[in-house]
């Protein structure tokens, strides 16, 4: 059995996907966003090995203050990034990183680290 918490932090943040074409050229260009940013991490005991609104902190952190400007960074290199800093930054167990656009549409990496 593995145990998880979770939390959600929605964060503002800009970002262009270049390759668009045809009906979506459109998405080539910068474009805002309400990314809604879900971690479930895994812990060891009903104490918790990381506090939900200490999560919560780690997630903004790294986002940063403001609109975050995503250059060309879709929705599966956000959650991979963020995976990657709770699992080799924080010593968290990642077991899922979900990351949408205005909570409609989105990607999310599954697994144990």
């Amino acid at each position: 059995m593995t145990v998880t918490v979770w939390t959600t932090v929605t964060a503002p943040g800009f970002h262009r996907w270049p390759d668009a074409t045809g009906a979506r050229s459109y998405l080539a260009d910068r474009h805002r966003h309400l990314f809604h940013i879900t971690v479930h991490a895994a812990v060891s005991h009903d104490d918790r090995d990381v506090e939900f609104h200490d999560l919560q902190d780690l997630i903004r952190a790294w986002w940063g203050p403001g609109a975050r400007e995503c250059g060309s960074s879709s929705c599966e290199d956000l959650a991979r990034q963020l995976w990657t800093v709770l699992q080799n930054d924080h010593q968290l167990t990642p077991v899922r990183v979900e990351v949408s656009e205005d909570g409609e549409s989105g990607a999310s990496l599954t697994g144990v680290s």
